[in-house]
Order: structure tokens, then sequence, then C-alpha cells
């Protein structure tokens, strides 16, 4: 039989509040089962969901180093065409 966690002991791994794992349980963001009118998560499930986030967050974070970031540069004090400087900082 799989080892269940209590969300205790799920909350200190990740490092959240108790309310916070029994919250993700409830809206089925964390893999749980309710034992007993209390939130249990099997360890292996747990491993498993952990992993995926893992993977997740790699690839999100590839993605942004891919992706360049082109900012818009005008010069303080100054009218660029027809637009003051207010009106320029007012469309971003």
């Amino acid at each position: 039989m799989e080892k269940l966690l209590t969300t205790k002991e799920v909350a200190d791994i990740l490092r959240l509040r108790v309310e916070t794992v029994t919250r993700k349980a409830e809206q089925g963001l964390l893999p749980a089962i309710k034992v007993g009118g209390r939130w249990r998560i099997p360890e292996g499930r747990f491993s498993d969901w952990l992993r995926s986030k893992e993977w997740l967050t790699s690839v999100k974070a590839r993605r942004k180093l891919e992706k360049p970031i082109k900012l818009k540069t005008y010069r303080l004090g100054e009218v660029c065409g027809d637009l003051s400087r207010r009106e320029i900082y007012e469309n971003l």
C-alpha cells in the first residue's frame, strides 16, 4: 500500500501553509484524496506531480530566455513627433 502524506507534511515539503495545501487539494490542483474527512496525498502521485511541475517550470524558463525583450525608449523632456511625453507614457 502506498504511503499517504498529511497536509502538514506536504506543506513542510512545499514550504506553504497547511491552509494553502488544503485549498489546493479542494480545488483539484494537488493530487489528493479525502480519508475520514481529512485530505491525504499519495506519496507516489505527489512525487509525479512535483516532477511534472519541475518540467513545466524549466520549459517556461526556456521560453522566456528565447523571447527577446523589446523596450521602447524615449529621451525625457523631448517631444517625439507630434506626441508629448505624457501622451507617450499614457499608451504603455
